[in-house]
């Protein structure tokens, strides 16, 4: 099957195209209404969709008359949509925790869902806005920020290359003018940001923590009897290395700390007894990258 046709799609039609995927494969089926009310155009103009992508996709679509809806043929493989379980269970966990109904095209017939609640911090807007200004024109930005370590908000010059989700909150990876460092800046604790016009005393290219990496193995913890690994490392997508289970990730050295942090594995982890406040059936393979890394290590 020669797939050079979708390079030739426009975003609009890849938008669809993927979205008719999507619902295929997580609905079954698929209304020209849906797609239409979705993306607001016409059925004539759908019309071209479809058959552009039957004929390139051959017996991939099939119409069913008594359900007026298309349906998977034979032949059908998603070529824009991922199809994984992951994409899947992220939508509907966004749904469970927003109720938007934004996320409920991609994901066809919506499963009865919660979540557990999740804390929502205010970001101010005005403090985003400026500093994705300042992300895009390699800017700086003259703010007050309220430390933790400090009473009082303390004035800073930050010169942000990259903003972070550490599986709680977002932070700015930015170079700070009062510690002449690399350093990382929660953005709800940014406040009174002003764009400074003055450039970066260094590049983002001499982040060095930002752009070396660590590899970090994660083992089941060794108390766990055989079948509870497997099911340990089917559960965190481990893979078989010299005979023995490990998730293998290559993470950038500022943020190995954020990992060990929010998987529990700050001390290590379980290793042949479980240890209060660590991670039940996880452990590091190399214990003394959690000395390394862990927050207030250095």
């Amino acid at each position: 099957m020669d797939d050079a046709w979708l390079e030739e799609l426009s975003f609009a039609q890849r938008q669809r195209l993927q979205f008719i995927e999507a619902r295929l494969i997580w609905d079954g089926s698929v209304r020209r209404g849906q797609v239409c009310e979705v993306f607001d155009v016409t059925p004539n103009h759908l019309s071209r969709d479809f058959r552009r992508y039957r004929h390139h996709h051959a017996h991939s679509l099939e119409y069913d008359v008594e359900k007026k809806a298309y349906t998977r043929g034979r032949n059908f493989k998603p070529l824009l949509a991922s199809g994984s379980a992951e994409e899947y269970l992220s939508l509907l966990q966004a749904y469970s925790i927003s109720k938007s109904t934004a996320v409920v095209p991609a994901m066809g017939q919506v499963a009865t869902a919660e979540s557990i609640t999740q804390p929502t911090g205010s970001i101010d807007p005005d403090v985003l806005r400026l500093m994705m200004l300042a992300l895009r024109e390699g800017r700086g930005l003259s703010l007050a920020y309220q430390s933790l370590n400090e009473s009082d908000p303390v004035p800073r010059i930050l010169w942000p290359h990259t903003l972070v989700f550490n599986g709680d909150r977002w932070h700015a990876r930015a170079f700070d003018d009062r510690h002449q460092a690399f350093r990382d800046f929660v953005l709800a604790r940014c406040i009174r940001a002003e764009i400074h016009s003055s450039t970066a005393p260094l590049a983002a290219t001499e982040d060095t923590r930002w752009h070396e990496t660590e590899t970090v193995d994660v083992v089941p913890a060794r108390r766990l009897s055989d079948s509870q690994k497997t099911v340990v490392a089917k559960e965190f997508g481990m893979k078989v290395d010299d005979g023995a289970f490990v998730w293998s990730a290559a993470i950038r050295k500022c943020l190995v700390g954020y990992f060990l942090y929010r998987h529990r594995l700050e001390l290590g982890g379980s290793a042949s007894q479980q240890i209060p406040g660590q991670h039940p059936y996880l452990a590091l393979k190399n214990p003394e990258l959690a000395a390394a890394y862990r927050f207030g290590s250095d």
